[in-house]
């Protein structure tokens, strides 16, 4: 007989909350050959855009194409994340990363872009209806010099798998990274040596504990989470819980919304327990910062750019990278720790806005994606 606690014993078993993929899933082909038969090079260029990295794989883009060579981007205001990420910090991040594939999808058939952050003004507080961003393609030409990052976008890969807590990245690797990302006006620091590594680990697990204990962000999370394979096609974005028999427990009530957002419930606790491991594996942790005063929506967006570089510079050279930012949220309950973990990280004058866990772990599978139509405003 099926009993909850047989469904809690498949969640602790679960490898990780992923998405998983293979060539015969019709996501795959999203990853496996962006943009082909794309006569349009703005489509060519959102084929790759639509593959940035992005919180709970929300895919918060919608685009415009105007004229003959121009996109405009929006945010869509329903996939945002407005517990965790009150500022839309994270969402505009995520649309950073969106507009750098974009343009190297772009620059790989000979354009050089032009990015106009908020044509129409930025935002404040929050994001708004106005564009994020607008971009011309230009002339094309021969002569463009190629970005050798664009190699890796079909290969990149959040990975939230264990590492390997004995390799530690090299620091000539890390400073190629950090040389990726400086295109934007963002620096890259990590994390190597043991004490400051075990220090950042606490830090980080405590943040990660007291989120799930956050009803809002259980509620918020339970929202993006796909039950299996094929709930995960269906809606084409989210987060897979991709193990065995995960459908038939969540279709017959064991992994419901009341089970999953109750902070001390035991599907949490097996939820904890899960990803324990993943905390106590991290060698060593990298992060994304701008000066101060570039704590802006335009800064923020550069971040993205930046963060989306350092991702695929860390992929060319066969490094993991997984987001663990729970530290740096922005709603009250996280403010202690995440005031810890500012002082723990900043240098100087300089504002932290990802924070990743960084080294050598096994393959990771794609997310899925929705289909390019569902990104296009007509």
């Amino acid at each position: 007989m099926l009993t909850r606690r047989h469904a809690l014993a498949f969640l602790a078993a679960a490898p990780a909350i992923n998405g998983c993929t293979n060539a015969s899933d019709p996501t795959a082909a999203a990853w496996r050959n962006p943009g082909a038969g794309e006569g349009d090079p703005r489509r060519f260029s959102l084929a790759h855009a639509i593959l940035a990295p992005n919180p709970h794989n929300t895919q918060p883009w919608l685009v415009e194409f105007d004229a003959t060579d121009g996109m405009t981007l929006h945010c869509d205001q329903a996939r945002r994340l407005s517990f965790t990420d009150p500022l839309d910090r994270q969402i505009t991040i995520g649309c950073g990363a969106f507009l750098e594939l974009y343009r190297l999808g772009a620059n790989h058939l000979g354009y050089t872009p032009r990015i106009e952050p908020f044509p129409q003004g930025a935002p404040s507080p929050r994001l708004d209806r106005r564009p994020i961003a607008k971009v011309t393609l230009g002339e094309r030409s021969t002569r463009t010099q190629r970005d050798l990052l664009y190699t890796h976008i079909a290969t990149r890969r959040t990975n939230r798998n264990p590492y390997d807590l004995h390799r530690v990245p090299r620091v000539s690797d890390l400073q190629l990274i950090a040389d990726a990302a400086s295109l934007y006006p963002a620096d890259v620091s990590w994390a190597v040596e043991p004490d400051r590594v075990a220090r950042l680990r606490d830090i980080v697990w405590r943040a990660f504990d007291l989120e799930m204990h956050q009803r809002g962000a259980l509620e918020e999370t339970y929202r993006w989470l796909r039950f299996g394979r094929t709930d995960a096609l269906q809606k084409g974005d989210g987060l897979e819980i991709s193990t065995p028999g995960i459908s038939l427990f969540h279709a017959l009530g064991f992994l419901n919304r009341a089970a999953m957002t109750d902070p001390n419930s035991d599907a949490n606790k097996q939820a904890l327990a899960m990803w324990k491991p993943k905390i106590d594996t991290a060698p060593a942790f990298a992060w994304l910062e701008t000066q101060e005063n570039d704590d802006t929506p335009t800064g923020r967006l550069y971040a993205g750019m930046a963060y989306a570089r350092m991702n695929l510079a860390a992929t060319g050279l066969g490094l993991a990278i997984h987001p663990w930012s729970q530290g740096l949220e922005e709603y009250d309950a996280m403010r202690t720790i995440r005031a810890e973990l500012r002082h723990e990280l900043q240098n100087g004058e300089n504002f932290p806005h990802m924070l990743v866990r960084i080294g050598y772990a096994g393959d990771e599978h794609a997310s899925v994606r929705r289909p390019l139509s569902a990104f296009v405003r007509t």
